[in-house]
């Protein structure tokens, strides 16, 4: 039999027990209402969060490289009390996308977001990320070393020049994806020296280009050095003269007729001091040798053997080319006529006449043979010499003017009548004389003399 003090707190339990429900029920739609109208939930869009890849090891362990081509950054969508949504920020949030949760042969891989704001973490809600997957480029991971080319560009202070130049280290090494790496095809230091005087060591940054000579970016490959040490030397310079001799003498019946040089002098560049001990380059005897030959010839020689070490040739020419020309002699008979010769110291009181049973003299001359073609009897200049000789009859040397393109053979003679208009005795009456008599030479001839009025 139940006691009348259960009988009594179950009727107090159970009467009105559906409006006992309900109040509660209101009480707890009163109580949201109040909360609601206090601090209401709100959607916030959060942008710009940072998304973490991780165990990215596990492609690299298996040969590949990756790249993140999209989904580095994303925006998502909250759901929190006002007062909360409002004081959130991207740095609230963390993203990372696992690798190690790629699908086989998948190039992307789920993101994942959690608020990490502890005192507010359990009132956020995230209703949806804009951006769901980090999209992966992967690719085999290749290296390789490339060779450090210099390009200098400008051109150092005036009488200063570029002399040379070195690379620490020579090569450098690669490494990224094969589509990349691939495409590059050399690294180059490119260095200005413009308006410089002194020498440079510095650290370059290098740059990669293709085979086209286009510039490859360096965001996804590796370099294992990321600045090449450079040392260039500016040199000081200085113009001396190049000397040369020509040995030799060419074959029998050829002369020398003339010689050329393509150059005279050249620039040389060196440390000062050196330059200050050299005053020029001298070609030794021998090397420029003529003997023998029969045509003109050209003779090379490269300066830069001659010239002592510590030195560098810096003309645009650094060849001296000599040019030797040689013609061949001949022989030639020139027909002078008596009125080409002409006779030097006449007394203005005398009659002078040549006297020969010819009326030209066969001159022989020797000399280079396609001169001696054009040579005329006038140009032989010849002339005889009859000063201080009274009337009569003479033989005398004839002389030719000297001439470098050929040369008179042998010695030649004609004979003067000298006489005086003004004397009595007529040609027919003169009584003739042989005697021996000195030439003006000092040589011996006949000589026929006549003495009119003596």
């Amino acid at each position: 039999m139940k006691s009348l003090k259960d009988i009594k707190f179950k009727e107090l339990i159970l009467h009105n027990f559906s409006l006992k429900i309900l109040a509660v029920v209101i009480a707890i739609v009163l109580w949201i209402v109040i909360v609601n109208i206090d601090n209401p939930s709100k959607r916030q869009t959060i942008s710009g969060i940072q998304v973490s890849v991780l165990n990215g090891s596990v492609l690299i362990d298996k040969g590949y490289t990756y790249q993140i081509e999209s989904g580095s950054v994303i925006s998502i969508v909250v759901k929190a009390p006002q007062s909360v949504a409002d004081e959130l920020r991207a740095t609230d949030f963390y993203a990372y996308a696992d690798i190690s949760e790629r699908m086989t042969d998948s190039d992307r891989v789920q993101i994942h977001v959690e608020c990490v704001k502890e005192d507010v973490k359990d009132q956020v809600d995230i209703i949806s990320l804009r951006t769901e997957y980090v999209q992966l480029s992967i690719d085999n991971k290749v290296d390789k070393e490339l060779p450090i080319e210099v390009v200098i560009t400008d051109t150092p202070a005036n009488g200063h020049v570029v002399g040379d130049y070195s690379v620490s280290p020579t090569t450098i090494r690669i490494s990224g994806p094969e589509a990349v790496v691939s495409r590059i095809s050399g690294a180059r230091l490119v260095y200005s020296v413009d308006s410089m005087t002194e020498n440079v060591d510095d650290m370059v940054k290098p740059i990669f280009y293709d085979s086209d000579n286009k510039e490859v970016s360096t965001d996804k490959i590796e370099v294992n050095r990321t600045e090449i040490r450079l040392k260039i030397n500016i040199l000081p310079t200085k113009w001396i003269p190049v000397n040369y001799v020509v040995s030799g003498t060419p074959a029998e019946g050829y002369t020398l007729l003339s010689k050329n040089s393509n150059i005279d002098s050249v620039n040389i560049a060196g440390t000062r001091e050196a330059l200050a001990a050299i005053t020029s380059i001298d070609i030794p005897a021998g090397v420029i040798d003529i003997n023998g030959i029969t045509d003109n010839k050209v003779f090379e020689v490269p300066l830069g053997s001659y010239l002592p070490n510590g030195y560098k040739i810096v003309s645009s020419i650094s060849t001296l080319k000599v040019t030797a020309y040689v013609e061949k002699f001949s022989d030639n008979i020139i027909n002078v006529p008596f009125e080409d010769v002409f006779i030097n110291g006449q007394n203005d009181r005398y009659v002078y006449e040549i006297i020969e049973d010819e009326d030209v003299l066969s001159v022989g001359i020797s000399g280079i043979e396609s001169e001696l073609v054009s040579i005329t009897s006038k140009e032989l200049g010849a002339y005889v010499d009859v000063s201080m000789k009274n009337p009569g009859i003479y033989t005398v040397k004839v002389y030719f003017d000297d001439s470098e393109i050929y040369e008179v053979k042998g010695n030649y003679y004609i004979k003067i009548k000298i006489t005086d208009p003004n004397e009595e005795t007529t040609p027919d009456e003169e009584e003739s004389s042989t005697g021996e008599q000195t030439t003006d030479e000092g040589e011996t001839g006949d000589e026929t003399e006549t003495d009119l009025g003596e």
